[in-house]
């Protein structure tokens, strides 16, 4: 007979064991940095069941951390929202006053879709239970999106009735429509005996013919993906910084908390759990586990595992960004630090796909120098590059967030202008124009190249073409109309028929 007192944890150890094996199998499938990042939360979810996990990468550059990957538990999104009548699985339990676990919600014609849409979650299985009180149904108590698993069981369902029948015994129905306190200790039990991605309380209005949301929990991905911290700021900047774990059971305590991102997801930060994410003694990042559903504090056993889940997680990150780092350098000019001719030819027909999706313009930029083989001819093939890189910085400077600049040749270069009419793209082709004209030297050495000007062309489609190759053309042949007369100057394509 094994002892009990070896049993518990050697029964630790195999779960962790097959926790690390599953998340390494998971990470080995993809180079994916967005997926590795949703992979390992998802692992950590799994684990913990906290209320809120990030991921927070280190940016040596600006010495910041940055949200990349985010799961913040959002209370009350949905309070006061009427389901109507004769929809929702929630309305069909509070009629029959029968439980419904639902595994396929998309294809149950009780599915109602305008929940999802007012909490921006994206139901899969729902699990409804009845609540009774004085031998009537007074509300519902539903569970959305099991941890772990891709349907609820007829376990689970046993532990969310027998909550449902102890509150119904235990509160009046008004008491559980107005008692925050009340609903949020259920919402806390609920989450405690069936993990969930969501759950609510929906209670009957006075009429009995409707249910109203009085208390919900989500718990949504992105809240605050791409917020910055400082390295220094925070828990999750003190183990930056010192690449040490803490564990903090009441972080109100604690001198090293930051308030600010809990005003940005509205989640109350009680108990903390933070991890370094190290590879090769270089800090990746960090990861921060925040709240556990029941309200109990972070384990020791609980930091041991995400501190191993953590450092397997940098092993696939540091490869994954190598990964984009050589797929990146493929696509990138070396000399302006611009995209390459590679780069413009996949992102021009997906640009004009999108535009013709939505129904919007699309403009395209083709620049040539003026004049720069006299500079070459002069000062040397070392002064024509430096002029090439530039004035390609100069241009990358000038162009705006989701624009693509390339350089596409030699001395010519295209700025490719997502959702942009003619008259904004002029208007970018004049600055660009104008800041190339005003550039009389070069920097570093003073070479005077006050005789290199840039003619250009702009097209847009459908104005002036109807397919990106059209585009191209239309823009280029624009461009060495004013090349071969004025140059120093911007044409416009000719519209299409």
């Amino acid at each position: 007979m094994s002892d009990p007192s070896t049993a518990r944890p050697l029964a630790q150890q195999l779960a962790e064991l097959s926790a690390i094996n599953e998340l390494i199998q998971a990470l080995i499938s993809t180079l994916d940095l967005s997926e590795i990042l949703r992979i390992i939360l998802h692992r950590i979810k799994l684990h913990t069941r906290a209320e809120a996990l990030s991921l927070l990468l280190y940016d040596s550059e600006r010495n910041e951390l940055v949200f990349a990957a985010t799961e913040t538990l959002r209370e009350n999104a949905i309070v006061g929202m009427r389901v109507p009548g004769d929809q929702g699985i929630a309305t069909w339990v509070a009629r029959s006053g029968r439980s419904a676990r639902v595994n396929r919600a998309d294809r149950d014609p009780r599915f109602y879709p305008g929940i999802d849409v007012a909490a921006q979650f994206s139901s899969h299985a729902i699990l409804a239970v009845p609540v009774r009180h004085d031998d009537r149904v007074v509300g519902v108590i539903e569970a959305v999106n099991p941890y772990g698993a891709v349907s609820f069981s007829e376990a689970d369902q046993q532990r969310l009735e027998a909550i449902a029948a102890g509150v119904g015994q235990s509160l009046d129905a008004d008491a559980l429509a107005s008692d925050q306190d009340a609903t949020r200790a259920v919402l806390a039990r609920v989450s405690a005996a069936v993990p969930c991605e969501a759950c609510s309380i929906l209670m009957r209005d006075a009429a009995g013919r409707e249910l109203t949301f009085t208390a919900s929990r989500t718990l949504q991905a992105g809240v605050v993906d791409g917020l910055r911290i400082r390295a220094d700021q925070g828990i999750a900047g003190w183990v930056a910084q010192h690449r040490q774990a803490a564990c903090v059971p009441d972080v109100a305590r604690d001198p090293r908390h930051y308030a600010g991102v809990d005003s940005k997801t509205h989640l109350t930060t009680r108990s903390l759990l933070c991890v370094p994410v190290v590879s090769k003694d270089t800090l990746l990042g960090v990861i921060e586990v925040i709240n556990k559903v029941d309200g109990s504090a972070f384990t020791a056993e609980e930091q041991r595992l995400v501190q191993t889940l953590a450092d397997h997680a940098a092993i696939a990150i540091e490869n994954a960004s190598l990964y984009r780092q050589a797929q990146q350098a493929a696509i990138t000019d070396d000399l302006t630090g611009l995209g390459n001719t590679r780069r413009f030819n996949r992102a021009l027909p997906d640009a004009i796909a999108q535009a013709q999706a939505a129904n919007e313009p699309a403009s395209l930029l083709v620049l040539d120098l003026d004049n720069f083989k006299t500079v070459v001819d002069t000062h040397g093939h070392l002064v024509g590059s430096r002029t090439i890189a530039m004035i390609g910085r100069m241009i990358g400077h000038m162009v705006r967030p989701g624009d693509i600049a390339a350089r596409f040749g030699g001395d010519e270069f295209v700025v490719l202008l997502p959702s942009t009419d003619t008259g904004t793209a002029m208007s970018i082709a004049l600055s660009i124009r104008q800041a190339i004209e005003a550039s009389s030297t070069l920097e570093g050495n003073g070479v005077d190249i006050s005789m290199v000007t840039a003619s250009l062309g702009v097209a847009t489609y459908p104005d002036h073409a109807r397919s990106a190759e059209e585009l191209f053309r239309a823009a280029d042949a624009a461009m060495y109309g004013i090349k071969r007369t004025t140059k120093n100057a911007i044409a416009i394509a000719p519209r299409v028929g």
